[in-house]
């Protein structure tokens, strides 16, 4: 007699299951300063901005409108292009969105800007400076699951 050999089920989780499923997001202790960042390289920080755990994918839009805007140094001066109303129009969102999505690229530590409440001009846009997160796309796991 001849044994059928079935192959073993894996189990899938449901939608709901899934649904509930929230990756919890870095902790931020400290954000980094510019002089920290190292070299520049736009294509690089492009791919750690793809690559980075953000909420919405109009924070990703928005990096990449910054990408663009930031010199060849990364750098957005004080009082430039950077304002949520101006980055809103050419990224065609609201000037909430912008604002959130600022709030969260900072927070995924891509971008540097000093903090609002040190900061003396009200009337002036503070800088920002685009920065290469920690481990961003140098290690990625291997096919394995192991680093």
């Amino acid at each position: 007699m001849t044994e059928i050999h079935t192959p073993p089920t894996r189990t899938a989780p449901t939608p709901a299951a899934l649904a509930n499923i929230r990756p919890q997001p870095a902790p931020v202790l400290s954000s980094p300063r510019p002089e920290d960042a190292g070299a520049y390289d736009r294509h690089r920080w492009e791919r750690a901005l793809l690559a980075a755990d953000l909420r919405h994918s109009n924070e990703r839009l928005l990096g990449m409108v910054l990408a663009h805007l930031a010199g060849p140094g990364g750098y957005m001066p004080a009082g430039g292009m950077q304002h949520a109303g101006r980055l809103a129009g050419v990224a065609r969102l609201t000037a909430r969105q912008t604002r959130i999505s600022l709030h969260h690229l900072q927070i995924a530590r891509l971008i540097y800007r000093p903090d609002i409440a040190d900061w003396p001009a009200t009337d002036v846009v503070r800088p920002i400076t685009l920065t290469m997160p920690t481990a961003a796309v140098t290690h990625q796991p291997r096919r394995d699951g192991r680093l």
